[in-house]
């Protein structure tokens, strides 16, 4: 028994030494979580494939291996094709090298596959707790229905060894799933370093320019006005002056965007209803959208209660329920929820609109990047700011010719 002991703790070794390599590796990369990473891949397959080949095999003919490891990891930290692809290695291994029934091992991890793909879903928005909750439960699932198993092939008589195998199985995938969240951690703060250079240098260009540029542009707009009212004009130079004014207006308004930029995050935050907020912004969009057929659903809970600066909220909400009214055109739907779950509180804004790509996305929320023709970025860039400030996150699911969601979550006050 203590010899079996040892070669299952030479398999943890086995298994958990390729991802921590993947770990070291994957310093500086800020992949896309969903995305398919061919590293990630390889790293599973050769813990995979050494734990396959190390695995003890019992007189029943039953292989004790950590197999479950690298497989529940490739589905939850990967992506389903990874996970798929990992299972196909396992199945493939199995039948050629351990001679099991074909039909068996593949209606076994199809259900496997199905159970995962589907936890795989939600499991990304857990927080850590959850996740070891959830892993827990999934691996206390598999053992139980293992154990049938070992009754059915009268492997009771070493159920001690069954049970500490278990414990190093349930401890392996644990500290497997520990190095991938230190993994997540590590791209988010990167990213949020980055974001906030970015922020840093636009701040700086904003304060050095705008007011430069603001005091001039008054004093133009003071003698445009001065000249519109001399009662001489010709109406078509009035018709100009007009024109000129306009677009006099639509600068100082993207200059207050870029000065916006620049100016310190709110600290003074109160605490606030986001409900009686967000009533009062979809009321006043929808006067907006009359005109183009556009409807705006809502759906809010009643105790929404968040830190924060209700200006600054009620310019969120309005620049993206804005840009979602751009982005449909004539005639489409917004749907508005507001809800509260655990710790957060979640508001979704969902379009029909004609979507985006996933370059798109990627640069979505960048300074100076906009997907609209006249856009500066500025609008968007400044929302991911103040959401921020109020130690909030946006998320964006969007698909082309679908429409587009964003998801704003706030800490939720008690």
């Amino acid at each position: 028994m203590l010899q079996s002991i040892e070669l299952i703790l030479s398999q943890v070794l086995m298994v958990l030494f390729p991802i921590w390599t993947y770990h070291l590796l994957s310093q500086g990369k800020g992949a896309n979580r969903r995305e398919f990473k061919p590293m990630l891949l390889l790293v599973l397959t050769i813990s995979l494939v050494l734990t396959l080949t190390f695995s003890i095999k019992s007189d029943n003919n039953f292989h004790f291996d950590l197999k479950m490891v690298p497989i529940i990891i490739a589905f939850l930290y990967g992506n389903n094709l990874t996970g798929i692809i990992i299972i196909g290695i396992t199945i493939i291994y199995r039948v050629i090298f351990q001679d099991d029934i074909p039909f068996i091992i593949i209606i076994n991890f199809m259900i496997v596959s199905v159970v995962l793909a589907l936890l795989a879903k939600k499991f990304r928005n857990y927080n850590k707790s959850k996740k070891v909750i959830y892993i827990s439960l999934l691996f206390a699932m598999i053992s139980i229905s293992r154990g049938i198993l070992f009754v059915h092939t009268n492997l009771i008589q070493d159920i001690g060894f069954i049970l500490i195998y278990s414990l190093i199985t349930w401890l392996t995938l644990l500290s497997a799933m520990f190095i991938f969240e230190n993994i997540n951690k590590q791209i988010e703060l990167e990213y949020k370093v980055q974001r906030a250079e970015k922020f840093d240098v636009v701040g700086q260009l904003a304060a050095s320019v705008a007011h430069e540029v603001r005091n001039p542009m008054t004093a133009v707009r003071g003698f445009l006005q001065l000249m519109k009212d001399d009662e001489d004009l010709k109406e078509s130079h009035r018709k100009y002056l007009d024109i000129s004014l306009q677009e006099l207006d639509h600068s100082q308004v993207i200059l207050t965007e870029y000065l916006s930029l620049a100016k310190p995050a709110t600290t003074d935050l109160k605490v606030i209803n986001l409900k009686s907020d967000l009533e009062k912004i979809i009321e006043l969009m929808r006067s907006f959208t009359n005109l183009q057929t556009i409807s705006i659903v809502s759906s809010l809970e009643e105790r929404l209660l968040i830190k924060g600066d209700s200006s600054e909220i009620r310019q969120v909400f309005v620049n993206l329920l804005k840009n979602s009214i751009e982005a449909i055109g004539d005639k489409g739907e917004i749907i508005v929820s507001a809800y509260q779950n655990g710790p957060h509180v979640f508001v979704e804004i969902e379009d029909n609109g004609e979507g985006m790509s996933e370059t798109q996305l990627k640069y979505l929320g960048t300074p100076f990047y906009s997907t609209k023709d006249k856009g500066t970025g500025v609008g968007l860039s400044l929302c991911y700011k103040i959401v921020h400030s109020m130690k909030g996150t946006i998320k964006v699911r969007s698909q082309q010719g679908k429409g587009t969601r964003f998801t704003i979550r706030f800490p939720f006050v008690q």
